[in-house]
C-alpha cells in the first residue's frame, strides 16, 4: 500500500512540476499562466490532453512536439522528474507515509510542498534568466512563516537567523557592487535563514558553496579538456570570469539541509 501511495505522491509532484515549467516560461512575459492552454512555442499549436501528461508525453513524444517536431525543452521533463521526487521526500517529513492523516500532518504537507515548489521555481527561472523575483521570494517567505507557526517555532529567532545569515553576504554584494554576488542571492539567503533557522541554514548556505565550487572547478577541468562540450548552468562560453546563477546551488543547499536535518557546525550542541 505505501508503495502504491508513493506512487501517486511522486505524479502529484510531476503534474505540479509541469506548472512549475509553465510559470517559469510564460512569467513577466505578459502570457497567463493559472489560465489558458498550453501551446506550442515553437508551431503555436494548441497542445491536446494527451500531450500534456508528466513524464510520460515527453517520454512518447521523443522529446519532440507531436505538430511541428521542434525538440520540447528537457527542462520540462527534468523539472517534473525532480517535482515529483521532492513530492516523495517532502511526504515523508510530513510522516505522510505513516497515514497519520490529521488536519496538521496535511495543512503541513501542503505548506512544504508549496515551499519546494516554489524552490525549484525560483531555480528554474535563475537558469534561465540570471534572476531572481521578488514575488518568488515573497510567496517563499510568507509560506515559511505559515509553517514556522505551524510547528510554534519562535517567529524572532526566525528573523534573526535570516538577518544574521544574510548580513555578510549583504557586505560582499556592497563591496563588489554586485560583481561577486547578485542582490537576488543576499535576499534568497535571507528567506532560507528565515525558513530553516540558523543552523540548518547555514548549513545550507555552506553546502551550496562546496557545491558551486566543485561544479564550477569540474565544468573548468572539462572545458579545458573537452573545449566544444556544452555545459548547464552557463549562458556563455566557460572562463574564470563567467556569471553562474547561484540560486539553484542554494536551492540544493536547502533541500539536502532540510531533508537531513543537517547541522554541520553542531551549533545545537553549543546551546
Amino acid at each position: 500500500m505505501q508503495y502504491i501511495f508513493g506512487i501517486i505522491i511522486f505524479l502529484i509532484g510531476t503534474a505540479l512540476g509541469s506548472f512549475i515549467s509553465v510559470i517559469a516560461s510564460r512569467y513577466n512575459t505578459g502570457l497567463p499562466f493559472l489560465k489558458g492552454r498550453s501551446v506550442c512555442f515553437s508551431c503555436n499549436t494548441q497542445l491536446s490532453k494527451k500531450d500534456l501528461i508528466p513524464i510520460f508525453s515527453f517520454l512518447s513524444l521523443g522529446g519532440r512536439c507531436r505538430y511541428c517536431q521542434s525538440k520540447i525543452p528537457a527542462e520540462v521533463f527534468i523539472t517534473e522528474i525532480l517535482m515529483g521526487i521532492l513530492a516523495f521526500f517532502v511526504a515523508s517529513k510530513a510522516q505522510i507515509f505513516n497515514f497519520q492523516f490529521s488536519i496538521f500532518n496535511l495543512t503541513y504537507f501542503f505548506i512544504l510542498l508549496s515551499i519546494f515548489a516554489i524552490i525549484l521555481l525560483i531555480s528554474v527561472y535563475d537558469l534561465k534568466h540570471f534572476i531572481i523575483p521578488d514575488s518568488f521570494l515573497i510567496s517563499l517567505f510568507v509560506l515559511s512563516f505559515l509553517s514556522i507557526i505551524l510547528n510554534t517555532s519562535p517567529i524572532i529567532h526566525s528573523f534573526l537567523s535570516g538577518i544574521i545569515l544574510a548580513t555578510p553576504f549583504l557586505l560582499i554584494f556592497l563591496i563588489s557592487k554586485g560583481r561577486w554576488l547578485g542582490f537576488g542571492d543576499v535576499k534568497y539567503i535571507a528567506v532560507l535563514g528565515f525558513f530553516l533557522g540558523f543552523a540548518q541554514g547555514l548549513s545550507a548556505v555552506v553546502l551550496a558553496f562546496w557545491i558551486g565550487a566543485a561544479f564550477s572547478l569540474t565544468a573548468l577541468f572539462l572545458k579545458k579538456i573537452v573545449p566544444h562540450i556544452n555545459l548547464p548552468l552557463l549562458k556563455n562560453n566557460l572562463t574564470i570570469k563567467s556569471e553562474i546563477p547561484f540560486g539553484p546551488f542554494l536551492s540544493l543547499g536547502i533541500v539536502i539541509s532540510f531533508c537531513l536535518s543537517l547541522d554541520i557546525f553542531k551549533i545545537h550542541e553549543l546551546f
